[in-house]
């Protein structure tokens, strides 16, 4: 049977996709969440990699009696030959691996679920555009706990996010994703926001279809404007000197109190 997509991930020996970083695991799983390949897998190149290992704990103990990723290629086309797509979250770097192994990736559609999450989260970089997020900052959005640098552990998260963001572009997501954002603020900041909302310390200026501008009064007002696109906040912005480095502060928190009322 015809998998619908698959989800592709690597742990390596570093980051570097274009020269002799080498593959230690190897997992896929498709639509359904079945596990299609979980491998550790022996570099034939490398012998140590202290940096990658000290990000997925993976050491050269684990898999000096594994085999090595090439023993696993046919598997791999027989599995991206059975589906009509592949997801990879940050696709260029999977992509990059694949190509160092001799594995033609024109003949396959790839999607990012990156590329559309950033969109979604909303946070502007310093030349305009919109910030890739990790998958670790994805998955907590949408209320996903996993073990981040497991491949296992991140093509589950990868297929759930990816999920959840095509129900998003479709308009399926249900209301209740905007009363999540408490996932996206620490608990510190969270808890003082809340003691601006509970001393009445917030105005609501505008209350439109796709956005809201409120006050928040301090020493200084601050204002913040939150967009929101569909069912989920698109864009949420403050002028305090804590938001203009792209930190979520107590005013948008205070705010979100409010409006969550």
């Amino acid at each position: 049977m015809k998998n619908k997509y698959v989800v592709l991930d690597f742990e390596t020996t570093g980051v570097n996709r274009y020269h002799n970083d080498e593959v230690v695991q190897v997992a896929i799983v498709n639509q359904d969440d079945e596990v299609l390949i979980n491998e550790l897998c022996r570099p034939k190149h490398r012998f140590s990699w202290p940096s990658a290992q000290r990000i997925h704990g993976i050491s050269p103990l684990m898999v000096k009696d594994k085999l090595c990723f090439e023993s696993y290629i046919d598997r791999i086309i027989e599995i991206f030959d059975n589906s009509e797509f592949i997801v990879c979250y940050n696709i260029a770097f999977e992509q990059g691996m694949l190509k160092n192994y001799g594995i033609d990736i024109s003949k396959y559609v790839f999607k990012d679920p990156m590329k559309d999450f950033a969109y979604i989260y909303g946070e502007r970089g310093y030349h305009g555009g919109y910030k890739w997020q990790s998958l670790s900052t994805c998955a907590k959005y949408f209320g996903y706990n996993f073990a981040a640098h497991d491949a296992l552990e991140d093509v589950k998260a990868t297929r759930y996010c990816f999920e959840q963001i095509e129900a998003y572009k479709n308009g399926k997501l249900e209301k209740s994703y905007l009363n999540k954002w408490k996932l996206l603020f620490e608990p510190l900041v969270i808890e003082q926001g809340k003691k601006y909302y509970e001393d009445n310390l917030v105005d609501v200026i505008y209350y439109g279809g796709k956005q809201i501008v409120a006050s928040v009064k301090e020493d200084i007002t601050h204002m913040i404007s939150i967009e929101f696109n569909k069912n989920s906040i698109k864009k949420i912005v403050c002028d305090c000197p804590n938001a203009s480095s792209g930190n979520k502060c107590k005013h948008m928190a205070a705010v979100l109190f409010k409006i969550s009322e």
